[in-house]
């Protein structure tokens, strides 16, 4: 069961982190502050956010802890494992912020966003599991693997960028997009080097 407990506390550190985050300002009593005279830590906290809850940050939780829970097990157990987990890291996800935040705000769980959010973690969360436990396989297979939080971040960028009237947007906007950029370049040229032939020691010395 060490996938569950990794996915589980995964997704818990990240559902608490979001919504801890979200109400930074509200606790620095800046809300009706304009956002040109915040503070540092609240403009900090706001660009936490911003990447926290976009949905490619989500979507890497389950990548990652796909990835991790299928450290040295067999692969085709690994994508099973990394497919449960993915889905589990971001159902506790959900459940975890959607409780902080009722909690924060003096409000009730649940509601058409929380059963969403359940149902996108549910239909997706298996996919990108599975994704993250495909990185270990070698050749085109985890390239393409790797491939999908880079991507996906970009693509998240294009259709759903930061609101722009945050201060932050243009700042989160151009951190994701040269993150996700460093990232396909290394996953290609790692790519690229795993393909080449290794030149033969013995051939080399005679």
């Amino acid at each position: 069961m060490r996938w569950a407990v990794t996915a589980l506390l995964a997704g818990s550190v990240l559902g608490l982190g979001t919504a801890l985050v979200n109400h930074v300002p509200i606790h620095l009593d800046e809300v009706g502050t304009a956002r040109a005279d915040r503070s540092g830590l609240a403009q900090a906290a706001e660009f936490v956010s911003l990447i926290l809850d976009s949905g490619w940050a989500w979507a890497a939780l389950a990548v990652v802890v796909g990835r991790l829970v299928s450290h040295g097990v067999r692969p085709a157990p690994g994508i099973l494992a990394g497919a449960l987990a993915g889905c589990v890291s971001l159902l506790a996800a959900t459940m975890v912020y959607d409780a902080l935040e009722a909690l924060l705000q003096d409000g009730t769980t649940g509601g058409w966003r929380q059963q969403f959010w359940l149902a996108a973690s549910v239909l997706a969360g298996p996919f990108l599991g599975a994704a993250g436990a495909a990185t270990r396989r070698p050749g085109p297979v985890g390239v393409v693997a790797a491939l999908v939080v880079p991507v996906g971040a970009a693509l998240n960028m294009i259709v759903l960028p930061p609101a722009p009237d945050s201060r932050m947007a243009v700042p989160v906007t151009l951190t994701v997009w040269a993150a996700a950029a460093l990232a396909a370049v290394v996953v290609l040229a790692r790519g690229v080097r795993a393909r080449s032939p290794h030149p033969d020691p013995a051939a080399a010395e005679v």
